[in-house]
């Protein structure tokens, strides 16, 4: 099998590959056998000439020494059972995609695990979500970071992943088995959309429970008892269980969680990086980066991503929502948080994305819990008692001069936005390394700046804490019958490195 790189096309409703790999390669197209697209990418260097960038998989053709034909082998398991469980109904706390694909996991092994979440079952959830953002009506354990999908569901769905492992490559085929288009597992950029995700979650959610599996929603974890170096007792919703092992599935969000892993000294302090959302009209950012003559129909909504090293900070873009919206994703009464979220086919007005500052203990403090604090005061400082979770915002430009904007800024957040000059949010250092980057993507982008509108403040990119666990067994340090995973656990970020996370670690156990 070879790997073929760097293939390029131009933007076409329909394209031969085989055509195209025989003219790169200078081959007869008969002596071409058995193509697979392994990555399907955009090239933009060129606005208004955008080709396909393709990797394929072909299992047979004529080898050349070709920078871009490489002998090839596909990705292998490695990891291997080491665990007998002798309960058939292990305990998993948190349905997010780390919870629910280590359920799809144990379920194949013959295993019935219980899943238990503080919040509710997904339609349920999504009434109290429009809630809030409509009326301001926030349900502290049901909403946009917690319940049936996890903080993932309302999001833009991206499905992009560092790692292409064996069980990387096993989510995406297990996603769609459950709903999402095979394209997933080629584009360089997938994503579901929440409208998608939704459908694929109620999929998993019924599989699960045609094979054995229990939901419990409205269900919280209260206390963890560990005698011994193990657990010996959970306390969920005032009622005591002792299960033998204990899947910790939990979001970067569940703070109260944290503070009981640290009474059992289970958690560390782990950078992260805080700051706000910017805003601009979707078209600009297709003028600008693909150029006004691309069919956009072939090619999407345009997105990007963004990088700036100023001094020891890093400074950068992160999930970057095209034809999105910006949403309110508090978890406390009396604090306010933003994300993006979009739909599937990206069609809102508007562009956003994070631009967040990389933030450290020289930050924040050694203390184990010290981040999450940090958190907090800028989400209290972010809160208005008289416009209850309206979300601070100020222009780009108004924000880099210290000028507080007029009360007439156009923004997707809901339900509404408060006029303030928002360097005033955060540490002083994070607003001058904001400023800096906003600067330096400016000449990357121009208009950056002068199109832009942040609306803030976005401070839950990942875990403040690290769920320090052992690197070959999983098991928590604290406690050897208790296995952090996913986002909350610190070893993992998104949707798909979360999933595979919780596959993964659930391939060592047997029944």
């Amino acid at each position: 099998m070879y790997l073929v790189k760097n293939l390029l096309i131009p933007l076409a409703p329909e394209y031969d590959l085989r055509s195209a790999v025989a003219r790169k390669f200078k081959l007869d197209q008969s002596s071409i056998q058995g193509i697979e697209i392994l990555r399907k990418a955009l090239d933009a260097r060129k606005k208004n000439n955008l080709k396909y960038n393709f990797t394929l998989l072909i299992e047979e053709m004529p080898f050349s020494k070709h920078p871009d034909l490489i002998s090839y082998q596909k990705p292998q398991p490695y990891i291997t059972e080491q665990l007998k469980l002798n309960d058939i109904n292990p305990f998993i706390i948190g349905a997010g995609p780390a919870g629910l694909f280590a359920a799809l996991a144990l379920v194949e092994k013959g295993l019935k695990p219980v899943i238990f979440d503080r919040g509710d079952i997904l339609e349920k959830r999504t009434a109290k979500v429009n809630d809030f953002w409509k009326k301001g009506l926030l349900d502290e354990n049901s909403n946009v970071q917690f319940g049936e999908g996890g903080a993932g569901t309302f999001s833009d769905g991206k499905l992009t992943s560092r790692n292409r492992d064996y069980y990387s490559q096993k989510i995406f085929e297990l996603l769609i088995k459950f709903g999402a288009d095979e394209a997933i597992k080629y584009e360089a950029l997938p994503h579901l959309g929440t409208d998608k995700l939704k459908i694929i979650i109620k999929n998993i959610r019924n599989y699960l429970i045609s094979k054995g599996s229990i939901f419990n929603w409205n269900h919280k974890l209260e206390n963890i008892v560990v005698e011994g170096g193990k657990i010996t007792a959970v306390k969920i919703n005032e009622t005591s269980f002792r299960p033998e092992i204990l899947i910790l599935a939990v979001g970067n969000a569940a703070r109260d969680t944290f503070e009981l892993l640290n009474q059992i000294k289970a958690v560390k302090a782990k950078p992260f990086a805080v700051g706000v959302r910017i805003e601009h009209p979707q078209q600009f950012i297709n003028d600008s980066l693909y150029g006004k003559n691309t069919d956009l129909s072939l090619t999407g909504a345009a997105t990007y991503r963004l990088t700036s090293k100023i001094k020891d900070k890093g400074v950068y873009s992160f999930c970057m929502c095209p034809g999105g919206f910006v949403i309110g994703t508090c978890t406390e009464k009396d604090h306010l948080v933003v994300n993006g979220m979009s739909y599937n086919k990206r069609s809102n007005n508007f562009a956003n994305s994070a631009i967040v500052v990389s933030v450290n203990e020289t930050d924040f403090g050694k203390n184990a819990l010290a981040g999450i604090e940090f958190q907090r005061k800028i989400e209290q400082n972010s809160f208005n008692p008289d416009f209850p979770y309206f979300a601070p915002i100020q222009s780009a430009k108004d924000f880099c001069n210290g000028i507080r904007s007029l009360p007439t800024l156009t923004t997707s957040y809901r339900p509404g936005v408060n006029s303030i000059d928002i360097n005033k949010l955060f540490p002083g250092q994070i607003s001058a390394y904001l400023k800096s980057g906003l600067n330096h993507f400016n000449h990357k982008i121009p208009g950056f700046i002068q199109n832009g509108i942040l609306v803030a403040p976005e401070t839950r990119t990942s875990s403040p804490v690290r769920i320090v666990r052992d690197n070959s067994k999983f098991h928590s340090i604290a406690a050897d019958n208790l296995y952090p995973i996913g986002e909350g656990s610190g070893y993992a970020g998104g949707i798909i490195s979360s999933a595979a996370d919780g596959f993964k670690t659930s391939q060592i156990f047997r029944y």
